[in-house]
């Protein structure tokens, strides 16, 4: 499949109301909308071998490095995300930057709840606090 046959099949979910469009344009195809503090992220694939090696992972360790992965990409994010550290910061006079949809974070270990989305992919919905620091790739 081309790249031009995944736009289609996007514009074409868009149009039949299956997906929405975050504020930065990054669509969100899992149907999954987190609200109040919580963000929606997509954790990075795992390899089927060990790094540096060509050894295959079982099962099993598969599954426990998926759960315990900490690199992620943010999908959606809630309303009131950081809402206590952005009036922290506008009260002390500070400007920071807060983790939106499409970009990579760093968050804690075994945080959060796995669902399947209606693409069928895996997401997890995390706490805003659960976000530990950017990632630049």
């Amino acid at each position: 499949m081309t790249l031009i046959d995944d736009l289609k099949d996007s514009v074409a979910m868009l149009n039949e109301g299956v997906v929405t469009i975050t504020p930065n344009k990054m669509l969100n195809t899992s149907g999954i909308t987190p609200f109040d503090h919580r963000l929606l992220v997509k954790h990075d694939p795992i390899s089927d071998t060990f790094e540096g090696t060509s050894l295959i992972r079982p099962d099993a360790e598969r599954d426990k490095q998926k759960y315990a992965q900490t690199r992620a990409t943010v999908i959606a994010v809630g309303d009131m995300c950081w809402a206590e550290a952005r009036y922290d910061a506008e009260r002390f006079g500070l400007s920071t930057n807060f983790p939106k949809a499409g970009d990579r974070v760093l968050v804690g270990r075994y945080t959060g709840d796995t669902h399947k989305g209606r693409d069928g992919e895996d997401y997890v919905v995390l706490n805003d606090r659960d976000v530990i620091a950017f990632l630049q790739d």
